[in-house]
């Protein structure tokens, strides 16, 4: 199965759509610092990068690692 560019696009903007609600409603972000958590962490660079195949997980899949992520950074 070969996905175009527009189709990726979508899966991957929607998944973020997704995170950013979980990270303003779980962690209490402002609209901007979650969008910035999400676009400057390692897990969207592997998002972007269809070799990784994550973009075929769910949101709430890249929002747990995201989240793991987020906490050793803070750690």
């Amino acid at each position: 199965m070969s996905i175009t560019q527009d189709q990726l696009q979508f899966i991957i903007n929607s998944d973020v759509e997704h995170i950013v609600g979980r990270l303003q409603c779980d962690k209490g972000m402002p609209l901007d610092k979650a969008f910035s958590s999400v676009y400057n962490s390692s897990i969207y660079k592997k998002l972007l990068n269809i070799d990784t195949g994550l973009y075929l997980q769910s949101a709430d899949y890249i929002y747990d690692y995201l989240n793991e992520e987020m906490n050793h950074a803070n750690n």
